[in-house]
């Protein structure tokens, strides 16, 4: 399976949902029942596939939907997974989904996914900070922070809340750093000779930094956040 390029804030964040995984693995002695809502290409539904997981998809693109479905894997475009009876699941993945949807549609969709949870079973949100680098990806619509969802899902004891209250809670949360980038520099795009020169080995510079500090020095590009549900009142 490919990946993104090594100095690339989506490979820490592979790296630690595979530890994740592993250990919720071990615990449960056995292998888990995963969503990938959102599946995309397949990245993480392809690979914990391969691990031996129950996986199954969720897409609105149907090449992506097909695809999946060529492999023998079940998958299913949104509006079919919602009217289809599934068993619960122990995993379910929201990966870099709900920067490209409205706070309507995320208020809407997290309650259905959170009746799928089995009663031990994690959320997981993995999202990209706001920045400059944000709008690079025009198809984003808008950021959803920790605290977005903490206010419109968790506890966070306001008066008036976006979404309905109380329905989970954050129990862990990573941040993930992207090598520093000079790409408000010109020279980053165009020109020749010493600036040029110097502007490639600035970057690679940066690049080595990121590698050798395994991730720790950049700047914060996503965070991935692990949810549960809350108790029901009755």
């Amino acid at each position: 399976m490919s990946l993104p390029h090594p100095t690339h804030y989506q490979t820490l964040e592979f790296a630690h949902v595979n530890a994740l995984m592993a250990d919720w693995r071990k615990a449960q002695q056995g292998r888990l029942r995963v969503l990938d809502f959102g599946c995309g290409k397949g990245k993480f539904l392809h690979h914990f596939a391969a691990l031996g997981d129950e996986v199954v998809g969720v897409d609105t693109n149907p090449a992506y939907v097909q695809e999946a479905l060529a492999k023998g894997i079940e998958t299913y475009n949104s509006a079919a997974f919602f009217t289809t009876a599934l068993a619960p699941f122990d995993v379910i993945f929201l990966s870099h989904l709900v920067e490209h949807l409205t706070p309507e549609q995320l208020v809407s969709l997290i309650p259905r996914l959170s009746a799928l949870l089995a009663p031990t079973g994690r959320l997981i949100i993995i999202s990209p900070t706001f920045g400059e680098r944000f709008y690079h990806d025009f198809s984003h619509t808008r950021p959803f922070l920790p605290q977005s969802i903490r206010h419109a899902f968790g506890q966070t004891g306001a008066p008036i809340s976006f979404g309905e209250t109380t329905l989970i809670t954050l129990v862990d949360i990573y941040f993930f750093k992207d090598p520093y980038k000079t790409r408000s520099w010109r020279s980053f795009y165009f020109g020749h000779g010493l600036k040029r020169v110097f502007t490639r080995w600035l970057n690679r510079g940066f690049d080595l930094a990121w590698q050798l500090s395994g991730g720790r020095i950049g700047v914060t590009a996503s965070w991935l956040g692990v949810y549960q549900n809350l108790p029901r009142a009755g």
